[in-house]
């Protein structure tokens, strides 16, 4: 009976240190990968690492270093607009890479559409600006910590028994719902930013750009591969589209991959 029982507990400790090594490992894996992919690249077998940072991708991992180096590695394989794509990725998620910045626009250089942008207003661009000096993450610790001393504050000013110090709190208070409503406001962007995907990079040679999701709508200009549209709305099978110089239409979904 001893003996009976013996094996089972060597048998569960075998189990258990089995699952816990195979999560380990598993764990492990797109590092490997990433290391593996990083390896082929360095000598040269582009199409090798290009597969391999695929399937990193489609395991559900991504980092802004993973899609640089995707784009680098398109960039090698002369896929223009795939390497755009995935420097474009990266910057999403790294707005202050200047390496990444510079990469597209050598990347850019290879494909025929050179679209002129329309200024953006100063506001939006102070405010993008502002908002690319931290990661969402530190945003939102940002507006938690300015939630937290407003309440402090407002709990001193309720309490308060003198009139400089009631003075006091009462604007501080003020300033920092100002600060909070401000920080949270960048938070939400940024969250909104990185997680819906209305941006697009065109994959096909050449595609019109029509005036209604339709085909047989009027033809409003044309795009070739490389060129970055936003998403500015959808239907089953098209989408409305903006591109730098303020011109709208619709183009097949299949012919754009959005991020």
């Amino acid at each position: 009976m001893k003996t009976k029982a013996h094996i089972f507990v060597r048998i569960a400790i075998l189990l258990f240190v089995s699952c816990f090594i195979a999560s380990k490992a598993e764990a492990q894996k797109p590092e490997d990968l990433i290391v593996e992919a990083n390896a082929l690249y360095n000598e040269s077998a582009y199409d090798s690492a290009a597969r391999v940072y695929e399937n990193i991708i489609n395991e559900g991992y991504s980092s802004a270093t993973l899609y640089y180096n995707l784009g680098n590695t398109y960039y090698k394989l002369r896929n223009y607009p795939l390497a755009i794509l995935y420097y474009e990725k990266s910057l999403k998620l790294d707005p202050n890479n200047s390496d990444t910045k510079h990469n597209i626009d050598i990347a850019k250089a290879f494909i025929s559409d050179k679209i002129e942008e329309v200024p953006e207003l100063f506001i939006k661009t102070w405010w993008n600006k502002l908002g690319n000096i931290f990661t969402i993450n530190t945003w939102t610790i940002i507006t938690l910590i300015s939630i937290g001393i407003t309440l402090i504050c407002l709990f001193l000013y309720i309490t308060a028994r003198t009139r400089v110090l009631k003075k006091s709190m009462f604007f501080a208070s003020l300033l920092l719902i100002v600060i909070s409503i401000g920080t949270f406001s960048i938070s939400l962007d940024k969250y909104n930013y990185l997680n819906n995907h209305n941006e697009g990079i065109v994959i096909n040679p050449t595609i019109t750009v029509k005036s209604s999701p339709s085909s047989s709508s009027v033809d409003l200009f044309v795009l070739h591969e490389g060129s970055k549209v936003k998403i500015l709305d959808r239907t089953d099978k098209w989408e409305k589209i903006k591109i730098a110089n303020g011109s709208i239409g619709w183009l097949p979904s299949s012919s754009v991959i959005k991020y």
